[in-house]
């Protein structure tokens, strides 16, 4: 087994991922930039439902590449004899499975955790479900509109009590993604002291739930009568738009608003009752944003951007999405790269965030095409090359055209 260095601390890990769409396609990526080797097994049909969403190139899209860089692909049926048999084998190696199948259909393929560490002791098992295991709603499907729905994002999002409204990404998806990173690397360091694997159960619902709980319920936490009541944080994200763009501004102290108002062209609000300290305006912050959007002087970004500076009020401009490349300090931290791949072409993703050792790391990896390993993979569980053609043929495995 290779060993783990500081910038690459998974390397000598092996990970099996079966995911369709985000979460554990995000999380196991997330290994593989740590150095994780990762297998990612779908089925020989169309593969994960990610491949063909958005823009694309050669039957794989950005998105798809974007979950998946740096992966090897085995496109196996698993309701095949030989797709239990390569997964057993694969399971029987493996350091950590994860998957998004709902509840009981891998026990259903027997290929379920109990199976499998009994082949493999050592062996993580990380089964995300939407709704969790129990419950009337754990065989439900779920996808991240739906969780948002039910966990309280998409009120949190709305401007008004009447209405709701999702946050405009795949945000439960990812949540849940980097939930089951660290579940998985908190088992990995348990695995040291206790020489052995484990089962661990990830719901969407309750890794969202416990995501927006810090800030989204800090209003609900309190139970007792005595609390005084202050604003939930929901209420203290307002733009201030211009005519030319828009500025996002976290203004706290007194002397903040001691500029930020005369700014925005309300100075006879300044030391006003709502507006005199911090208490006053966390418990009217309806009230106080209500400034933000609705400013009376149109100065301009760059005016805006200098004032609050000036002042050193955490402020920024506003960027659009199709800008996020040019912007001078996107390009200080290297927070993307370019790079080239033999199915996709020219490329431009995000570099990994975490910097081990203080150190900048790459990912310039390719995402797989479909089945692109199928025959290598099997061949390195000691299959025979006639055995491997029998099963292309008759579609139980299928093998990328590269």
């Amino acid at each position: 087994m290779n060993k783990s260095s500081s910038s690459k601390p998974l390397k000598g890990i092996k990970v099996l991922e079966f995911s369709n769409m985000i979460t554990c396609s995000l999380a196991a990526m997330t290994m593989a930039s740590q150095g994780a080797e990762v297998i990612k097994v779908e089925p020989p049909e169309g593969g994960d439902k990610m491949r063909r969403l958005g823009t694309q190139k050669n039957g794989v899209s950005g998105f798809f590449h974007n979950c998946n860089r740096g992966k090897r692909s085995l496109a196996i049926d698993l309701k095949s004899s030989a797709g239990v048999k390569a997964v057993k084998q694969l399971a029987s190696e493996s350091d950590i499975l994860m998957h998004n199948y709902r509840p009981g259909i891998m026990d259903k393929l027997n290929i379920g955790s109990n199976t499998l560490r009994e082949l493999n002791p050592k062996l993580i098992f990380i089964a995300v479900s939407g709704f969790g295991t129990q419950g009337p709603m754990a065989n439900l499907p779920a996808f991240d509109h739906v969780i948002q729905g039910f966990a309280g994002f998409t009120d949190l999002q709305s401007s008004d009590e009447k209405s709701f409204d999702y946050i405009k990404t795949f945000i439960c998806d990812k949540v849940t993604a980097y939930t089951v990173c660290q579940a998985a690397t908190a088992a990995l360091y348990a695995r040291t002291h206790t020489k052995s694997g484990q089962h661990i159960d990830i719901s969407m619902l309750h890794a969202c739930l416990s995501f927006m709980w810090p800030d989204g319920m800090m209003h609900r936490t309190l139970k007792d009568d005595d609390r005084i009541e202050m604003s939930p944080g929901s209420d203290y994200f307002q733009t201030i738009n211009y005519s030319d763009g828009g500025v996002a501004v976290a203004a706290l102290t007194d002397e903040h608003y001691e500029v930020l108002l005369p700014m925005l062209g309300y100075p006879e609000l300044v030391g006003t009752p709502i507006f005199a300290s911090i208490a006053s305006r966390m418990t009217n912050m309806k009230e106080v944003m209500r400034t933000h959007k609705e400013p009376k002087k149109d100065i301009g970004v760059e005016k805006a951007i200098e004032i609050l500076t000036a002042a050193d009020i955490p402020c920024s401009p506003c960027t659009k999405r199709d800008n996020i490349e040019t912007v001078e300090q996107i390009k200080a931290i290297s927070a993307l790269e370019t790079y080239v791949t033999k199915a996709m072409g020219k490329l431009t993703v995000t570099t990994p965030p975490i910097q081990f050792d203080g150190k900048l790391t790459s990912h310039p990896e390719p995402s797989p095409l479909l089945g692109e390993h199928s025959k290598e993979i099997l061949q390195e569980l000691g299959w025979e090359n006639s055995e491997i053609t029998k099963l292309i043929d008759t579609g139980n495995v299928y093998l990328s055209k590269v």
